[in-house]
């Protein structure tokens, strides 16, 4: 389990898209920043409406009339939402972990190893607990750039006593649903064999998938009872801002785990009885 779990990982090392999701990650987090510097500096009149693209009134209005810091009433957590957004996120990881697990099939070398006796059920482990590092590398990527471009673009008031107190909770809960969203895609990507196909399915659960459960959520509407929280990348872009209570961290935890262990197992069930072409 060791050795292969090493060669993932050096498979990780020389490989380019992991690297690449995570700087389209940061660059992600930069984009919004920047965007928002500039709302900023068109409602203080110190650029024209439109510059960068950046219109902040559409109807006509001066946007120094505008009432309010637009850059001020944003803050650093608001950017953590945003990167561990499902739309944003979710995708970035469905498109990673299906290269990465896909590949080898492609190659054929997935199928040099498991002629040498390898157990299958171990090399599934192997990539799967490559692919969960990995994925936290890239979200810790997310996490790292908003506070260094928010330490840039907002100014170190921003970062409040109460924000680090908050905010390792907050990233270990992510990182537990950053790793149920990986094996989800492990799970999709080894069903599919095909980096299109692993791609465009990971891509629907992730970008899609909430407008369905909010139809769900809606037979619901008359008890406390959420369908959509029960769903691991719906839970992962809504996160409370103000602070994780011990419930709702349990509650993230064992939502996490379920949809580790059911798409791991059902994923090293498909693996050993489904023959390598």
């Amino acid at each position: 389990m060791l050795r292969l779990f090493h060669a993932e990982l050096y498979k990780l090392k020389k490989g380019k898209s992991l690297y690449a999701c995570a700087i389209v990650t940061a660059a992600f987090v930069l984009l919004v920043y920047g965007m928002l510097f500039l709302a900023d500096n068109i409602q203080k009149g110190n650029l024209e409406n439109g510059t960068g693209g950046v219109i902040i009134s559409a109807d006509g209005s001066n946007p120094e009339e505008i009432s309010g810091s637009i850059l001020e009433s944003f803050s650093v957590t608001d950017m953590m939402q945003e990167v561990f957004s499902s739309d944003f996120l979710g995708c970035i990881l469905a498109i990673f972990v299906c290269i990465f697990v896909v590949s080898e099939f492609n190659s054929g070398m997935l199928k040099n190893i498991v002629g040498k006796g390898c157990p299958r059920s171990i090399i599934y482990l192997a990539k799967l607990s490559a692919a969960v590092l990995a994925s936290f590398f890239i979200a810790l990527t997310g996490v790292a750039a908003a506070l260094i471009f928010g330490r840039l673009f907002l100014g170190a008031d921003t970062f409040s006593a109460a924000f680090w107190k908050q905010l390792p909770a907050y990233i270990v809960l992510q990182l537990f649903m950053t790793a149920a969203a990986a094996s989800l895609f492990a799970m999709i990507s080894e069903c599919s064999r095909t980096i299109a196909g692993g791609i465009a399915i990971g891509i629907c659960c992730s970008a899609f998938s909430a407008l369905l459960l909010n139809i769900i959520d809606m037979q619901f509407a008359d008890s406390n009872f959420i369908p959509s929280m029960l769903w691991p990348l719906t839970r992962m872009s809504s996160f409370p801002t103000g602070g994780v209570t011990m419930g709702y961290a349990t509650e993230s935890i064992l939502v996490a785990l379920f949809w580790i262990l059911l798409t791991t197992g059902f994923g090293v069930w498909h693996f050993v009885k489904t023959d390598i072409k």
